[in-house]
């Protein structure tokens, strides 16, 4: 009788590594392949047609590494329109700077300079702009706020840009 129950556990602890180890194996495996390789997509084994909690956990996973892959490319397209933006102020920039020792009249001089002025006030509306498009710092803003203060929760949660003189 002893023999027959350990016969039946052994079985059994293989049925189960099968059917539970190897697809939570394969799917931390692949976890780990998405962690290490950012740029190449990685695909989570799909598993959803298990109806216990291994198929809910691949959904899961699937679901979130989805939307990591989306925000991946959200960030490197705003990170490449940025780069776009702030290059036409600079070549104006770089072009003003390198005609200034050129010009002839104090005419000349000032509209140069009246062009930099313009170019550097440009820069810093754009660099302001992005930085009021970075979630984590609206939010730590937010929590640091006081209900009362300007961008607070009696404001209906807006937030105020203010420049310091």
């Amino acid at each position: 009788m002893f023999l027959i129950a350990s016969g039946v556990m052994v079985v059994l602890s293989f049925l189960l590594a099968g059917t539970i180890a190897g697809p939570v194996r394969r799917l931390a495996e692949s976890a780990q392949l998405v962690r290490r390789r950012i740029r190449s997509r990685v695909e989570i084994p799909d598993l959803s047609h298990r109806r216990d909690e291994i198929g809910h956990l691949s959904g899961s996973l699937r679901d979130m590494t989805d939307a990591l892959y989306s925000r991946i490319e959200a960030i490197e397209s705003f990170a490449a329109d940025v780069a776009h933006e702030l290059k036409n102020p600079l070549t104006s920039l770089r072009s003003a700077v390198e005609t200034l020792p050129l010009a002839k009249t104090d005419n000349s001089r000032g509209r140069l300079l009246a062009v930099i002025q313009h170019d550097v006030k440009r820069l810093d509306r754009l660099i302001s702009d992005i930085s009021g498009c970075q979630p984590s710092r609206r939010r730590n803003a937010a929590q640091r706020r006081t209900p009362g203060q300007p961008g607070g929760a009696s404001h209906h949660g807006r937030r105020r840009r203010q420049r310091a003189p």
